[in-house]
């Protein structure tokens, strides 16, 4: 299966698609999903247009 990925002016950059549960960062970085946030570490929670424009693109983690 390919992995899909978001750029800051692409589509699906507001909203995060169904489905998707963990991306990697442009940095290497891994993302889960927790609730309608996104978590890097845990203890810091961002929104999935935040993460995609401050650390995209992003790709989907396997």
């Amino acid at each position: 299966m390919t992995s899909r990925t978001w750029r800051p002016d692409g589509p699906g950059s507001f909203q995060s698609p169904p489905g998707v549960k963990a991306v990697v960062d442009r940095q290497g970085r891994r993302w889960v999903r927790s609730g309608p946030r996104w978590t890097a570490s845990g203890s810091h929670f961002i929104r999935w247009r935040v993460l995609v424009a401050e650390h995209g693109p992003v790709t989907e983690a396997e």
